[in-house]
């Protein structure tokens, strides 16, 4: 746990993070799920890559969840950017020198992802500190209005789709018809035409909508990476977050912001909406190796700050289910 003082708006709360044992090749997967049912972030410590597959193949069999870990690690090369580097565990996003990695809930509303783990092999660098930010579960209905989310929409016309068409669709473009059809307050940004006569699909951004949390039993907001990433907003106050601690670092002469974050060309929309409506508490964690995370994906959003070139190396792996 890092012990630097951070001035932020969002407070650090170390209660939040629990340390399960890992003894005699076991853990107490009951503990763990009562802690994740807490709102708790786990750490396991002081276990290996094989290990720390079967710790987590173990948390989502408790919660129902092996089928999406399998899912998630099948497809954890489909779209290029990560490779599999264990059973479900997959290398985190690539990112340019000095780049920040801003809080976000992996995924997005279509994929509902619920768990997040993350392991550390390596990180000698001389930053790359790992922040979990925590959603606030009485932020208002209001708040989350000003926010939006990029998602796939479709626009029908008088042809109606079969059944294997739909589900083509939902393949190709993760759009679930009908109930994704395009609705009147989407604010829409481009349009494609595919291959089924009578079938757009459109990118927009559409208001949040609550998801339902498996491990909390309840329907709340998350922060997707298709939430947060596209908020003009949400950049600049990470990087006063990372400053107020400490934790920026960058060259003689400094960076702009655009260089700084690794999101800044998906960010298309403004919300005005601050960190301090939205997260309730934060955790600053510098990850040794051997040092297992676990966490509820709708109630924690994860970020990283950055470190200096050739400090040395950080090498963190992530599995979802």
């Amino acid at each position: 746990m890092t012990d630097r003082c951070c001035l932020s708006e969002v407070p650090e709360d170390t209660k939040r993070l629990r340390v399960a044992e890992y003894d005699s090749r076991r853990i107490d997967v009951q503990r763990v799920l009562s802690l994740l049912r807490e709102d708790c972030v786990v750490l396991v410590r002081k276990v290996g890559p094989d290990q720390a597959d079967q710790v987590v193949s173990d948390v989502a069999e408790g919660l129902d969840l092996s089928d999406s870990l399998k899912l998630q690690a099948a497809f954890a090369t489909f779209k290029g950017h990560r490779v599999n580097v264990g059973e479900y565990f997959m290398t985190v996003n690539s990112r340019n020198d000095y780049q920040f990695i801003p809080p976000h809930s992996e995924g997005n509303s279509f994929i509902n992802m619920q768990l997040a783990s993350f392991f550390c092999y390596e990180n000698s660098t001389d930053g790359g500190e790992t922040i979990l930010m925590n959603l606030d579960p009485d932020a208002s209905h209001e708040v989350w209005g000003r926010l939006r989310e990029k998602v796939m929409r479709g626009r029908v016309g008088d042809r109606p789709l079969s059944r294997q068409e739909l589900l083509r669709a939902r393949g190709l473009y993760n759009i679930n018809l009908p109930a994704d059809t395009l609705k009147p307050d989407d604010q829409i940004l481009r349009e494609y035409v595919t291959e089924f006569p009578g079938l757009t699909v459109v990118d927009v951004l559409a208001k949040p909508q609550r998801a339902h949390s498996c491990i909390l039993d309840r329907d709340l907001y998350a922060y997707w990476d298709s939430v947060g990433s596209i908020d003009v907003d949400s950049a600049p106050q990470f990087e006063s977050l990372l400053r107020s601690c400490g934790l920026i670092r960058e060259p003689a002469g400094g960076l702009k912001l655009q260089e700084l974050d690794n999101a800044a060309n998906r960010r298309v929309w403004s919300s005005t909406v601050s960190y301090k409506d939205i997260f309730r508490c934060k955790l600053t964690v510098r990850l040794e190796p051997g040092d297992l995370i676990i966490q509820n994906n709708l109630t924690w959003a994860h970020s990283a700050s950055n470190w200096s070139p050739r400090s040395g190396t950080r090498s963190i792996a992530a599995c979802f289910a």
